[in-house]
């Protein structure tokens, strides 16, 4: 009797230890992780924390840095998880991908890494030396009608939102099939972590047309990055701002925002006046989904994945 008390108080402790205890560790200990020749040739440029508890819980720790010498941004994830669901166990990650874009004015003081609490179910995100959390988070992002200049002429606007610091396109696996979903145009653009169903609140990039096709990336606070875009163009269909079909597409677009909550990555691109594809990914459900509105629409569709959230630099 007494040897199955202890087996049952032993099961209870397993249970408490797998749903409650997940550690935590300090921004500023893992950035000195990072090696410290990246840490001296590269500039931080945002920092997220992101947590939840129970058994699927986890601590995720995101640090990007831009290297201006060398032209590239890196992101790097430290996640602590728990293994079958008992055991904390961590994994770190990293991508670097060359970009296009000058990412120096986005620099911040690891200094402010101090300031993050490894609070439990909550976001946190240094952003240009301040440290935004939970829901100022979404307030930081641009809306599309903030971007959009009437004395221009576009061709295309794409429109990204994550769940977390990201860049590059994540690829999905089945077999011989392989679909990517992302930037894949530009692999440089650093996407900013964003939820919600608003999906004007999103890192976009433009491409329009002066004296050169230019690739305009934005920001929160006013931050737009600019690089030259080799691109014929000439047969593409030009829209204004204040074409009118273009915010009919636009009103429509925002009728599917609330698969933008559940979304690891939902991206919105139109490439018209009158025509939008939406895309998004859920790691969980290994599902990569699309519809298209507008001109000649095609009904959602998803397509089941055996492999998900394998991110990489696709070549300019």
């Amino acid at each position: 009797m007494k040897g199955k008390l202890l087996a049952l108080a032993f099961l209870v402790f397993l249970f408490f230890f797998g749903y409650f205890y997940l550690p935590s560790e300090s921004m500023s200990n893992l950035y000195h992780r990072i090696p410290a020749q990246v840490r001296e040739n590269s500039q931080l440029v945002a920092a997220y924390y992101y947590s939840q508890t129970g058994f699927d819980g986890f601590r995720e720790y995101q640090f990007a840095l831009y290297d201006p010498e060398n032209k590239t941004l890196s992101i790097y994830t430290f996640k602590t998880y728990k293994l079958l669901k008992i055991w904390p166990t961590t994994r770190k990650t990293k991508i670097t991908c060359k970009t296009p874009f000058n990412y120096s004015i986005l620099a911040t003081s690891p200094e402010k890494l101090k300031e993050f609490t490894n609070c439990n179910n909550c976001r946190e995100l240094l952003y240009r030396d301040k440290v935004y959390r939970n829901g100022e988070i979404e307030n930081l992002q641009p809306r599309l009608n903030e971007l959009l200049r009437p004395d221009l002429k576009y061709w295309k606007v794409t429109g990204i939102k994550s769940q977390e610091i990201s860049i590059g396109a994540v690829s999905m696996y089945s077999g011989d099939t392989i679909r990517d979903i992302g930037f894949e145009g530009y692999p440089g653009a650093l996407i900013l972590p964003g939820w919600g169903k608003d999906v004007e609140k999103a890192t976009w990039i433009t491409i329009y047309l002066d004296d050169k096709p230019r690739v305009a990336i934005h920001y929160p606070k006013n931050v737009t990055l600019h690089s030259i875009y080799q691109l014929d163009v000439n047969n593409s269909t030009l829209w204004t701002a204040e074409n009118p079909e273009l915010q009919d597409l636009i009103r429509g677009i925002k009728e599917f925002g609330e698969y933008s909550e559940k979304a690891w990555r939902f991206k919105v691109f139109i490439w018209d006046p009158d025509t939008a594809w939406i895309e998004w990914i859920i790691p969980e459900e290994r599902t990569y989904a699309y519809l298209k509105i507008g001109k000649d629409p095609l009904p959602l569709r998803r397509i089941h994945f055996m492999r998900v959230y394998i991110s990489h630099c696709s070549i300019n």
